[in-house]
């Protein structure tokens, strides 16, 4: 007896028509995505990117907070505006900004753990 997936009526290794007629691909024949430089990037790699490329917009501001050219909390508000740009664009009202830049705040507040980073950015 032949068991086969609910709503499924093709004998298993059968294609559908429409299926060879796209000329779609399996699952497992998936490309990998590759990345600007066109190299293969695994889903190990992404994180890692995702990371650099996240510090990379900052640096800036690290540097001047490092060189003391800027106080921590003036960094971190520097920050904030920059993950607000990023993640509303420059057309979201002052409100919503408001509102958004107030929950970021807070959280780094009241965490514990985000809490103590804030206080540590003054100490090194």
């Amino acid at each position: 007896m032949k068991i086969s997936r609910p709503g499924s009526h093709l004998p298993l290794g059968s294609t559908s028509k429409a299926t060879e007629i796209a000329g779609a691909k399996t699952p497992a024949a998936k490309p990998e995505k590759t990345s600007a430089k066109g190299t293969a990037k695994s889903g190990v790699e992404a994180p890692k990117a995702h990371a650099s490329e996240s510090a990379s917009r900052v640096s800036d501001i690290a540097a001047d907070l490092k060189a003391g050219k800027i106080a921590p909390n003036a960094a971190l508000d520097k920050v904030i505006e920059r993950v607000l740009d990023r993640q509303l664009g420059s057309r979201a009202s002052a409100t919503l900004r408001e509102k958004v830049g107030a929950a970021l705040r807070e959280v780094l507040t009241n965490d514990p753990l985000l809490a103590s980073k804030v206080r540590s950015l003054g100490r090194d």
